[in-house]
């Protein structure tokens, strides 16, 4: 209740933060300088995708089902509840920190900063919600947590190194193709990475102490 409750409240004042700002207008759009962005990042503001942001947008809702996994197997189905109000745990947690954070930094997204593709946008308030990406840490919760629990219930399994592999290279695909949907910075895509996997990993170890 604790976990659900606060998580609830700060998507709360989120969506009071994001009713409160501002859409950008076009002529806001002429100070963005691809040169002001660290060089780290900057070769994003040259990314535009619509195939890429569709490829992204099947991996989120791909990874919705990645806790379904748990129903093939006696032992987990008996225990769905469990994982299921785990799994919903985990989804306001990144949810609502996401939330907070991309309300409150309000950082343009980088196709912002591409003039070729300036006259195509219908500007939005979500065009300044780059920071940090949601779709990354909303797949790499789901998929390191799922990791996580196979590990707790199949501790000796020889399928770790498979399930491992697959929670990090999920998440991963979905940050590059939101950079090349130009919808992310790189640090956007790291920083969602870090804190989706922390919570799908340090999550089950909550609920054991």
């Amino acid at each position: 209740m604790a976990i659900i409750g606060t998580s609830l409240s700060l998507d709360g004042l989120a969506a009071y933060i994001h009713a409160k700002n501002a859409i950008l207008h076009p002529e806001d759009l002429e100070y963005l300088d691809p040169n002001d962005v660290w060089k780290f990042d900057r070769w994003v503001t040259r990314q535009y995708s619509t195939s890429a942001k569709k490829g992204s947008d099947l991996a989120l809702y791909g990874s919705f089902a990645l806790p379904l996994i748990f129903l093939m197997d006696n032992t987990t189905r008996n225990d769905f509840g469990k994982i299921g109000l785990i799994s919903l745990e985990a989804l306001l947690i990144n949810h609502s920190l996401t939330n907070i954070t991309k309300t409150t930094v309000k950082r343009p997204r980088p196709y912002l900063y591409n003039t070729e593709v300036r006259p195509i946008l219908h500007l939005e308030k979500t065009d300044q919600y780059s920071f940090f990406s949601g779709h990354t840490s909303t797949t790499a919760a789901l998929a390191f947590l799922s990791a996580q629990l196979h590990s707790d219930y199949y501790p000796d399994s020889k399928a770790q190194p498979i399930i491992w592999g697959l929670a990090a290279a999920i998440p991963a695909y979905t940050g590059i193709q939101r950079m090349r949907a130009g919808k992310h910075f790189l640090s956007d895509v790291l920083l969602g990475y870090v804190v989706g996997a922390g919570i799908g990993i340090l999550l089950p170890r909550l609920h054991q102490l």
